[in-house]
């Protein structure tokens, strides 16, 4: 378990390096619009989504370990990628396959701690999972922030190359138990609310770290600034990872999910209504701990779908669907925000949260 904790920090440290430059590098040097920064999460998402159940598949049937190290070793190599596109098609082209890699390892790291834990725990278990990547999704666009306004991009993405490689080597180390697998169709019933709410907190995270980096530079911020908004919110994120975990252990996913729904809209658009860079911080904030509280509530809900088998088939159904969330979200906002102004994503957002506290609230969840 430490081990794969580990790998996973490294891996979105390097994931945060990499992307918030990405999005710099696109709107400073390829002079990208909003709907092409937008495309990012589509593109991202049209390879990442069908492969995600045959990733979890295969793990279920050939074990977590050679799936999780394949797929570090395949996003390495479109981190190095990156550095060699000069225009936005080729940067969407180089996404595509970065979705593509990264699918056998979300889906696999997620079992694994499944795996891991008793369902007694489980939320606790996933909250310390989500500190290890919130961690390095934290600490990543800061380093990031600063790295590009010292240095080219071009090194940035080998930094992120390099550390992805490192998680490579952490992993392919760790001792993984052997997931039960049965042969006959599984149930999936229970997972689709789980699964809207996963598009809705995926597409959220997404356009925080497409979307809004472009904002705030368009708002004449520094990139080392814009790095610590998302390192802000990222690591209040982390702070309530855990302990909403063992809330959710406590009381049930659902009034967590109500009031992660509720700080969603509310933090969203508060973003849409201020230019002030204050402002700013203290939305980001409570914009990090209403996703803190959503992440474990929604994971113990997926964890408890179809037993304690075939979990890489469940989870791998959970992250294709929630995945359309961090394509379709940016992919729209990104259109909206040339078409009726920068804010817009957020408040589209905002109204999506406020549609799907209505959901839970009326659900039996």
């Amino acid at each position: 378990m430490r081990r794969l904790l580990a790998s996973m920090f490294i891996t979105s440290f390097a994931m945060g390096i990499v992307g918030l430059v990405l999005v710099l590098y696109a709107k400073d040097h390829l002079n990208a619009s909003y709907t092409e920064i937008g495309l990012l999460g589509p593109a991202y998402a049209t390879l990442h989504v069908p492969l995600s159940v045959p990733a979890g598949r295969l793990a279920d049937r050939h074990g977590r370990g050679p799936l999780l190290t394949l797929g570090l070793l395949s996003t390495a190599c479109t981190f190095l990628l990156y550095s060699r596109a000069n225009t936005v098609a080729w940067l969407l082209v180089v996404r595509l396959l970065h979705g593509a890699a990264e699918a056998p390892i979300w889906v696999n790291a997620q079992s694994a701690v499944v795996e891991f834990s008793t369902p007694i725990n489980r939320g606790r278990a996933m909250g310390a999972y989500g500190v290890s990547w919130a961690t390095g999704f934290t600490l990543g666009p800061f380093i990031g922030g600063l790295l590009s306004g010292a240095m080219r991009p071009m090194w940035s993405f080998l930094i992120g190359a390099a550390l992805t490689l490192l998680a490579a080597a952490v992993t392919a180390g760790a001792h993984f138990h052997k997931p039960k697998v049965t042969p006959e169709k599984m149930a999936l019933r229970g997972l689709l609310p789980a699964c809207l709410i996963g598009m809705l907190y995926f597409g959220i995270v997404a356009i925080v770290f497409t979307l809004f980096p472009a904002y705030a530079r368009q708002l004449d911020i520094s990139e080392p600034r814009i790095g610590l908004l998302l390192a802000l919110f990222g690591g209040i994120r982390i702070v309530f990872l855990v302990p909403m975990g063992g809330l959710s252990d406590r009381f049930g996913s659902r009034p967590i999910i109500l009031l992660g729904m509720l700080g969603l809209a509310a933090s969203l658009a508060s973003i849409a209504a201020t230019t002030e860079y204050l402002m700013f911080v203290v939305a980001v904030l409570f914009l990090g701990i209403s996703e803190g509280a959503t992440y474990p509530a929604v994971m113990s809900m997926v964890s408890k779908v179809g037993g304690n088998e075939n979990r890489g088939y469940v989870l791998g159904v959970f992250n294709a669907v929630a995945t359309v969330g961090w394509g379709l979200l940016p992919g729209v906002g990104g259109l909206t925000a040339d078409v009726l102004g920068p804010t817009a994503p957020y408040l589209m957002c905002a109204l999506i949260a406020l549609s799907m506290f209505a959901f839970v609230w009326r659900s039996s969840l």
